[in-house]
């Protein structure tokens, strides 16, 4: 993790302001009390001089460069990992100045091995995205986190130009779900299954079913997993929290299982397509279609980094063949096979599908229904099965069951849909999603009830207060905008000096 962080008791929040802005670090320490992460000699959460300090960290590894003829530093491929880079670059320095960066997006002897002949200096751009990124935290979400405690008597309390936003959805999603429509839940004698939004007739006894047409269909498998993805499919398959799937992912990247899972690139490297190549062969040899998905210049996607499904993982494990530096749990696996079944199955052919629709008539109200039936010719859907439907027959038939519900109109938000809609709309960043999700439930803004989110009072409150009094600086617009400067400062395409005024 990082080793120094902005001070709080000078300048703007820890920066100087000439003609350019100073950003002024000190070491972090971790109070051993509360836990709480700090600059400076007393924790501001709860005033205690009992701490733990990363000093003798950067003690013990500036002997440790002392000692040796090179340094390497193989921090995360992302901004922070740079930035965590760039911090023990300057402190290492006066001791060995032969110092240069490593970067692997997976934990393995061959990726080690293109490291270190592929060896650089340290990517001043991205470091400096990084200090933009921390700066104008402080800046804008420290600044009115301040104006919350004054307002609302509670240092508990914070404010972020995404986290605001990303509050303000989950508030208006809560309102769209107290709006409710009437459905007319049915089951026919065939064993069918329907619903009727709004419907015109409630008294229904039969159902026609006509008009049956049926059609071929070429499906594709999807990308690999991105982080925005591969977040909401845990959410939805396996019911893990993000901040969950993210300390599990970490250890399988830690592990050497899978590739960096902070990404938000579907590109697969010629390493990745031979891993999926192997392992069709052996399964599936007619089925491997290779798919590179490539964006130019941008990070792998999240695979697997060795040809080795979920049931020959739990093998070598349990029969002590592969050694692991962690200690792997029933989720670690779930997880895995999440992360390989996709990968595997984004490089296989496309599955050829047969879909049957038709129309139910029942008293005045018309449905018209899609289902697949049957596959034609196989493909990915041997890694992950389709869902076949009975194939039904044109007549007449009995209502077996019927029910008139009143639900919501829209669905409450899950932690993984909350993630997908900060990806489409441009605001958060793979290195921050989970945080985002983590911050509003630790500060009481919205909590939890059967993996849907939901407001509290006091996120209420926070919202409106905000978005009424500081909305220029918690707008969507504001934080989309922010995003794309931090990109093209990390591209070079603009000075970060420049953003940090702009602010």
């Amino acid at each position: 993790g990082h080793v120094f962080d902005l001070i709080t008791d000078k300048g703007f929040h820890g920066v100087k302001i000439n003609e350019e802005f100073i950003p002024i670090y000190d070491i972090i320490k971790k109070c051993k009390i509360c836990g709480n992460q700090f600059t400076g000699e007393i924790c501001p959460k709860c005033k205690s001089k009992e701490y733990y300090s990363k000093e003798g960290f950067i003690k013990a590894i500036r002997e440790l460069a002392s000692e040796v003829k090179y340094v390497f530093l193989a921090t995360d491929p992302d901004a922070e990992g740079e930035k965590i880079s760039y911090d023990l670059f300057c402190t290492i320095y006066p001791i060995n100045n032969k110092i240069e960066r490593l970067e692997f997006h997976e934990i393995t002897k061959s990726a080690f091995i293109k490291a270190l002949k592929n060896r650089r200096r340290i990517d001043l751009r991205l470091v400096e995205a990084q200090l933009v990124r921390r700066i104008e935290d402080r800046w804008i979400g420290f600044e009115l986190s301040q104006v919350l405690w004054n307002v609302f008597k509670n240092r508990r309390l914070s404010a972020g130009r995404v986290q605001t936003p990303v509050l303000g959805w989950i508030i208006e999603r809560v309102k769209e779900a107290r709006k409710h429509k009437k459905v007319l839940y049915l089951i026919l004698s065939n064993d069918l299954k329907i619903s009727i939004e709004n419907p015109k007739e409630l008294e229904v006894n039969k159902a026609i079913i006509s008009n049956l047409t049926e059609e071929e269909k070429i499906i594709y498998p999807a990308p690999p997993y991105t982080t925005d993805s591969l977040l909401r499919d845990a959410s939805i398959e396996l019911n893990f929290p993000v901040e969950k799937t993210m300390r599990i992912a970490q250890d399988l990247f830690e592990a050497g299982l899978c590739t960096y899972h902070r990404t938000d690139s579907t590109t697969v490297s010629n390493v990745g397509i031979n891993i999926a190549k192997e392992y069709l062969q052996e399964k599936f040899p007619s089925l491997f279609t290779p798919r590179k998905y490539q964006r130019e210049g941008a990070h792998e996607c999240i695979r697997p980094t060795r040809v080795i499904d979920v049931e020959r993982l739990k093998y070598l494990i349990q029969t002590g063949i592969l050694r692991l530096p962690i200690k792997f749990t029933s989720d670690h696996f779930k997880l895995y096979d999440l992360i390989f079944r996709r990968f595997i199955a984004s490089q296989m052919k496309e599955a050829i599908i047969k879909y049957q629709k038709f129309e139910v008539k029942v008293n005045g109200n018309e449905k018209i229904i899609e289902n697949p039936i049957e596959i034609i010719k196989e493909g990915f859907n041997k890694i992950i099965p389709i869902k076949l439907y009975d194939r039904v027959k044109e007549g007449e038939y009995e209502i077996k069951y019927s029910k008139l519900l009143r639900i919501p109109i829209v669905k409450l938000f899950t932690q993984g849909e909350v993630i997908a809609m900060m990806k489409e709309r441009g605001i958060g960043r793979p290195s921050t999603y989970a945080k985002i999700i983590s911050t509003l439930l630790e500060r009481g803004y919205v909590f939890e009830i059967k993996n849907k989110l939901i407001n509290t009072t006091l996120g209420l409150k926070v919202y409106s207060y905000l978005s009424e009094k500081y909305g220029t600086f918690v707008s969507e617009e504001t934080t989309r905008r922010l995003e794309e400067l931090m990109d093209k400062v990390a591209e070079g395409e603009i000075k970060y000096q420049e953003v940090l005024r702009n602010i």
